[in-house]
């Protein structure tokens, strides 16, 4: 989804990255130095080659392009698009790759060091499209120069991800957003050392106690509430219209201590809130139903612990339900979700 930067903060950021620049110059050689005064060279043309398979079949991936992406902890990132149809029409690339309306697509987004820390998979030979997998694709070269990008991105081997067999290897060259160009942090870089290390693993560690997922304040005529630990979703329905329900539960976060997020969709039909707090964040779908609206709650950094304290559970699915088919419900969730809300929203 395309992320909103303010100009003060692009101003704040290339002023300490400057500084932080003109000391590594002092022990590196001209030719790895990142100095703000680095001339820029003119945006080198889009180019990908390579293979992304899914199940057996190869997408004719033919586009790749960068965009803005919040920062990643204290670094500045960037968005990584692959695509079949050229998003050379689209207004937000990232969210349309994920609608699938640009064929079979590969959303990556990277720090400026090459570390991977968000992977959207969107094969059109997938039946669980547009699935989050992070951790064993990685850059195994990332090099920024002059304002353009060039990178070697691979999975190393065929994986499977709930029942979905995927394969990356595809190396692939491309300008840097226009703000981005014009960093400090743009300028000359060493290609970052190959890794098998998740980028998961770099997160910060959380700072205090988690927040208990069973604690979120849910609106209060809540109904049908279901708790599903293994694939972290919490999903309810309300009688009340997707616009009402949207405004009290946007007002109970925000007591309780969540702010906003990047990718925010609200409309009166359809809306996707994006709420973070510390290292936890929440993707929020609200969607109308035959009576009233339904919401679904993927989660990320929650406390999961306690069952007593629970708001008043659903009813509890069979206890042999597999993992597996609890991810392909999620995933078939997301899907839906994501399928019913209309681009103008």
């Amino acid at each position: 989804m395309k992320t909103f930067t303010s100009t003060r903060f692009w101003q704040i950021s290339a002023t300490l990255i400057a500084l932080s620049c003109a000391k590594f110059a002092t022990a590196q050689t001209t030719a790895n130095s990142g100095t703000s005064g680095a001339k820029l060279d003119a945006p080198v043309k889009s180019t990908v080659s390579g293979k992304f398979v899914g199940n057996g079949k190869n997408a004719a991936i033919k586009f790749v392009l960068v965009e803005e992406e919040e920062a990643f902890g204290d670094k500045e990132a960037v968005k990584v698009i692959f695509t079949e149809k050229d998003p050379a029409k689209s207004k937000k690339p990232s969210f349309d790759a994920m609608f699938g309306d640009l064929g079979s697509a590969l959303v990556l987004s990277v720090d400026l060091d090459g570390k991977i820390f968000g992977c959207q998979v969107a094969h059109s030979a997938h039946k669980k499209q547009g699935f989050s997998s992070v951790g064993r694709i990685k850059m195994a070269e990332f090099k920024i120069a002059g304002g353009n990008v060039t990178g070697h991105v691979t999975t190393g081997e065929e994986l499977d991800t709930f029942g979905e067999k995927w394969e990356v290897d595809m190396t692939f060259a491309a300008p840097m957003p226009a703000k981005v160009r014009k960093s400090p942090a743009a300028t000359p870089k060493q290609p970052v050392a190959e890794t098998d290390e998740p980028a998961k693993n770099e997160r910060k560690a959380a700072a205090g106690p988690l927040i208990p997922a069973r604690k979120l304040p849910l609106p209060k005529d809540a109904t049908d509430v279901e708790f599903k630990q293994i694939v972290n979703l919490i999903q309810f329905s309300s009688a009340r219209s997707v616009e009402v329900v949207t405004k009290e539960f946007s007002a109970n976060l925000k007591q309780q201590g969540w702010k906003d997020g990047a990718g925010i969709l609200n409309g009166k039909k359809n809306a996707i809130l994006k709420r973070e707090q510390g290292d936890a964040k929440l993707t929020i779908m609200i969607q109308p139903a035959t009576t009233g609206s339904v919401v679904k709650i993927f989660t990320e950094g929650l406390d999961w612990s306690g069952g007593d304290d629970a708001t008043p559970p659903a009813p509890k699915k069979a206890a042999d339900d597999d993992d597996d088919d609890a991810e392909g419900q999620v995933h078939k969730a997301l899907k839906d979700a994501l399928k019913g809300l209309p681009k103008g929203l």
